[in-house]
């Protein structure tokens, strides 16, 4: 478990904020980044590099939340110095039916060769209908019908929403690396 301790609160506007805080555990440290957008979403950058790519075009941070209580939980667990250890990915997609209601999910696999969002997701883009849809029995993933498939007005065909890292434990037996070499 680290301890968080605050070094400083920037803000942008009155509400979004660049928090910047010290992970301490033992005698391992860490800064980190915390862009905090209206208190809804939080972007967690481990260099200040990164944070600025953010802002001038756009880089995604390789995590981020919807909750203060999830960016704590992660926080607390980021691994610091010697103890870095990879984090898995979550698989993000969603299914649109006949009729455009969409139902959405997830399936976080282990990242067991530390491969990059940016690498991973070029591979798989590859794999993807138009580079987008995939139809999900043929992936190993659950779909994600919410009421009974009737294939007279529904289809298969389910859409790729992006990955991102995280320290959830694997929700999937197979490793994100064997998913890209089938």
């Amino acid at each position: 478990m680290n301890k968080i301790i605050p070094i400083t609160t920037e803000y942008i506007t009155p509400s979004r904020t660049i928090e910047i805080f010290n992970l301490l555990r033992f005698e391992e440290s860490k800064q980190v980044y915390v862009y905090n957008f209206e208190g809804k979403h939080f972007r967690v950058f481990e260099s200040l590099v990164d944070l600025i790519r953010f802002f001038e075009v756009g880089k995604e941070p390789r995590a981020s939340f919807d909750s203060e209580s999830d960016l704590d939980e992660f926080l607390d667990r980021l691994p610091l110095g010697d103890d870095v250890r990879k984090l898995n990915l979550k698989f993000n997609y969603m299914y649109r039916d006949g009729a455009n209601y969409k139902q959405f999910g997830s399936v976080v696999f282990n990242n067991s060769s530390g491969l990059s969002i940016d690498e991973v997701s070029e591979v798989i883009r590859k794999k993807l209908i138009s580079e987008e849809f995939f139809v999900p029995k043929e992936w190993g993933i659950p779909t994600l019908y919410a009421a009974p498939y009737n294939p007279e007005y529904d289809h298969e065909w389910h859409e790729f929403e992006g990955l991102e890292e995280t320290i959830e434990a694997p929700s999937h037996p197979r490793d994100i690396l064997e998913i890209l070499k089938d």
